[in-house]
């Protein structure tokens, strides 16, 4: 698969729990929530790593779409079913006023559109006729304004419909769907997944087609060739 000609910039993510103050015990959501970013952040190559910010709030910084898309799939997947998080992911330049305090000090399109991403995500679950699961959106600097920058908005267009997909697959898992899913993208084959989980390697196989876990793992990696 040829390479994608994508627009310069960073990918900045901002992520929250959805409805944290609903749920039971809020101290163990922060413990696993931490767990979770840990987890993204040793498989995703990241400028500035996952980390929380304010409550159940947390972002980070990355130069690869892929690894984005890739540390935003790995914590939902961790958290599933137990929590949900909704993310906006921005692309565009990004000023650091002080690098020792980055992220605190820094600014740009890149933090405005991420904003402007999770923004929509709100928006959309709201509405008729939107999928129910829909968790992940993308905003590219400038896609107010198509004409301004073509390839920016056709990487956002693209992205955002196998963002919708995706998210509602997640959406549809259970707890093992989810842990299979996991193990599925750390490169585990199906007979070591049945070993670890004392299933039979044809059980694996059946979840993992019923689920979508092929599928979803197909198009991770179709989308880490485009963009890395």
């Amino acid at each position: 698969m040829s390479e994608i000609a994508v627009p310069a910039g960073y990918l900045a993510v901002l992520g929250d729990v959805v409805r944290s103050r609903e749920h039971a015990d809020r101290q163990d959501l922060q413990r696993e929530l931490r767990d979770a970013l840990d987890l993204a952040n040793s498989r995703a190559v990241a400028v500035q790593p996952l980390a929380l910010t304010i409550g159940d709030e947390f972002q980070g910084l990355y130069e690869n779409l892929a690894d984005a898309l890739e540390a935003t799939l790995s914590i939902r997947l961790s958290l599933h079913p137990r929590a949900d998080v909704r993310f906006g992911i921005g692309w565009g330049p990004l000023t650091t006023y002080d690098e020792d305090r980055a992220p605190f000090e820094q600014d740009g399109p890149a933090w405005w559109a991420a904003r402007e991403a999770i923004e929509r995500v709100r928006t959309m679950v709201r509405q008729r006729e939107m999928p129910r699961g829909v968790r992940s959106v993308l905003v590219t600097d400038g896609s107010a304004d198509p004409g301004a920058n073509p390839s920016a908005r056709q990487v956002e267009g693209l992205v955002n419909a196998f963002l919708l997909c995706r998210d509602e697959l997640v959406a549809a898992m259970s707890a093992r769907d989810a842990e299979t899913m996991r193990y599925l993208l750390e490169g585990e084959s199906p007979s070591a997944i049945a070993e670890r989980q004392g299933v039979s390697l044809s059980a694996v196989s059946q979840r993992a087609i019923r689920a979508g876990l092929y599928a979803l793992r197909a198009a991770q990696r179709e989308l880490e060739e485009a963009f890395r």
